[in-house]
């Protein structure tokens, strides 16, 4: 795992090192330029190292083929790189390293861009060809890994994050209209961000940038999309694909654990982090190391360590239990800076925290992320499936049935989601799939959103395009698969996958998601999703594929998720944060928010009447953000005269 930086354009390339000084949390264990001038045009690149494959210098980038002008500067796994490696040297392919990069390097001189269809991991990277004069940017195909890029007057700036790209001469001119998708899905999607000059490679997607090009704004070419399910898979042939499914999985888990360096995981007891555990420690003869956070009893709720417990004790791992304290708020500052623009899921808290203890012990950390996206595991799943029956029913009646039932809903503020669930699914009986969808997984609606802000930053209900369009790329799918494959392009990359990257990386630690193997990905999606939520049974397909390897309770629990007790921290540890960013001063100050709007909220979650508890942590984030943002401006306007 690595950060990577570059500038491609006419004239002499701007100095790399302050820029690489701001990823010198992604790779603490080496750092590298290469720069080369063509005519009047140069293209440099630079690298952060975190070891991981092949530690000896010989794995050092940017990596260069000089016979063949051909450079690479990289961040990522390949996990199939042994494979290749193989295969081209059964076509005569000389290796000077053990690394993967140099894998990518020499598929690319022999394969071209169809290197690019081959490769099995999480991956960002920039590749200079020097015959043909092109730069090659991609990201991976589920966007594990991230690629930020600007264009400036005389060239094109890229970067693993938007902070080295303020080093390389980007002006941090906040994007007001991010703002308002921030409030309606507590992320910026991409390709927009936060900032005006700044935009974000989607998943899935490349550059390609020729010499007379470079100054050209460059447009993403999409290389990847979920696979449809495939219709011709019945009932008769469910024992296959759980057969099929489980084969899979094996092979994903074992890939992960390839490694010259420590590996453990990250263990709730829940059914994805135990099926990688459990797989993981068929791989190797010593207890496996994994962690786990834990709660006080306030929040009884939301701990899990019973769970945990249980799971380390069945397989024989070496476990650690880290405890979630409140005071590491302090830390907050900390953990929005790493992030770089504005970013709205409280788990991130967890997960900086957990990465950090984690990193104490092992440099990389296997993860459950994104079993609930592609085995149907969130509730919302159950709720689509619920909506395609009652949809059956007359308008009128699903109106009326919402006006009068829903209001008698009270949301828990003691972290019990199913009421705040049943009470949305009840509002919404009445509206579209497509709609349903975004009012459950939307923070802000369009009236909300128009209250909250100054007309600045108001973009009227432009922001639920972003979902919608997804929605109308599958049009013949059902419900059900629609919100899978909308999730798979937009929460689990935006949402959970970057607070992994971020707060792990943080701590220089290489996180990997084996659910997230675009292999297993395939497989499991041609599978209709009657199959996954079978009975309306959440994980049907995985639990099956899973039944015994993994405790028996594992399989019966429900689900919880991995998140921290914001409600109750809110009312009660957090007191001051809201003092200090959401009180009235500090609004006019900022001039995102109407005064009017936030006391409403605040009340509402000091009231007790509605857990509004997500809503009120997203208007300090965003108040904090424009603080730290201001301040930044301010610093490099004086840095530069």
């Amino acid at each position: 795992m690595c950060g990577i930086v570059g500038w491609f354009g006419k004239g002499r390339a701007p100095d790399l090192a302050p820029a690489l000084d701001r990823l010198r949390h992604r790779g603490p264990d080496g750092e590298g330029q290469w720069i080369k001038v063509i005519g009047d045009h140069t293209i440099a690149l630079g690298h952060r190292r975190l070891a991981i494959l092949d530690l000896s210098e010989a794995g050092n980038q940017p990596m260069i083929a000089p016979e063949n002008d051909v450079v690479i500067s990289y961040n990522g796994e390949i996990y199939n790189y042994l494979e290749l490696r193989r295969e081209l040297q059964s076509i005569g392919v000389r290796f000077r390293s053990t690394s993967d990069t140099e894998v990518i390097l020499q598929g690319y001189l022999h394969w071209g861009k169809d290197v690019l269809q081959r490769l099995r991991g999480m991956f960002a990277f920039v590749l200079w060809d020097g015959h043909s004069q092109l730069l090659w940017l991609v990201r991976d195909r589920l966007g594990l890994k991230p690629l930020f890029y600007s264009l400036l007057k005389n060239g094109i700036v890229f970067a693993s994050e938007i902070k080295a790209l303020f080093e390389l001469g980007v002006e941090p001119h906040i994007n007001p209209k991010s703002i308002d998708l921030f409030l309606t899905y507590l992320y910026i999607p991409p390709p927009q961000t936060a900032f005006s000059h700044v935009q974000e490679l989607p998943p899935g997607h490349f550059l390609e940038i020729s010499l007379d090009d470079v100054l050209r704004p460059p447009r993403p070419v999409r290389y990847w999309s979920p696979p449809l399910p495939d219709g011709r898979i019945q009932r008769k042939h469910l024992p296959e694909c759980v057969e099929e499914i489980r084969e899979e999985l094996s092979i994903a888990v074992k890939q992960h654990m390839v490694a010259d360096v420590p590996i453990g995981a990250f263990l709730s007891g829940g059914v994805d982090s135990t099926t990688v555990v459990g797989l993981a420690q068929r791989c190797t003869p010593y207890p496996l190391r994994t962690f786990s956070m834990v709660f006080g009893k306030e929040a009884h709720l939301y701990d899990e360590r019973v769970y945990a417990r249980e799971v380390a004790a069945w397989f024989g791992t070496d476990h650690s239990e880290i405890e979630v304290n409140p005071n590491l708020m302090e830390l907050l500052p900390q953990i929005f800076e790493h992030f770089d623009q504005p970013f709205g899921n409280p788990t991130a808290i967890l997960a900086y925290e957990l990465s950090k203890q984690t990193r104490s012990a092992v440099t990389v950390a296997l993860a459950g992320d994104g079993g609930d996206e592609i085995f149907m595991g969130y509730p919302r799943y159950v709720g689509m499936a619920l909506a395609q029956f009652t949809g059956k029913l007359p308008l009128p009646v699903r109106t009326w049935t919402a006006r009068r039932l829903s209001p008698y809903v009270r949301d828990s503020l003691e972290g019990d989601h199913s009421y705040r669930r049943i009470r949305e699914f009840l509002e919404s009986l009445a509206m579209p799939p497509e709609k349903q969808y975004m009012s459950w997984v939307g923070y802000f609606s369009p009236e909300e959103r128009r209250a909250l802000l100054r007309p600045e930053y108001w973009t009227d209900e432009r922001s639920e395009e972003y979902l919608l369009r997804l929605f109308k790329e599958r049009p013949g799918l059902s419900p059900v698969e629609q919100a899978g494959y909308v999730d798979l392009l937009s929460f689990l990359p935006n949402n959970v996958l970057t607070y992994g990257d971020r707060m792990s990386m943080a701590h220089s630690l290489e996180l990997r998601t084996p659910f997230c193997d675009h292999v297993l990905v395939e497989k499991v999606l041609r599978i209709p999703a009657r199959f996954r939520l079978r009975f309306l049974k959440p994980k049907y397909l995985l639990k099956a594929a899973i039944r015994n390897l993994v405790p028996p309770t594992t399989l019966k629990r429900s689900k919880i998720g991995f998140n921290p007790p914001i409600a109750i921290w809110l009312r009660k540890d957090l007191e001051e944060l809201l003092n200090r960013f959401l009180a009235p001063s500090a609004i006019a100050d900022v001039g995102v928010f109407n005064e009017k709007a936030v006391t409403q909220l605040l009340f509402l979650l000091r009231s007790r009447q509605k857990d509004v508890s997500l809503q009120v942590w997203a208007l300090l984030v965003i108040q904090a953000w424009m603080m730290a943002t201001r301040k930044r401006a301010t610093r490099l306007l004086q840095k530069n005269g």
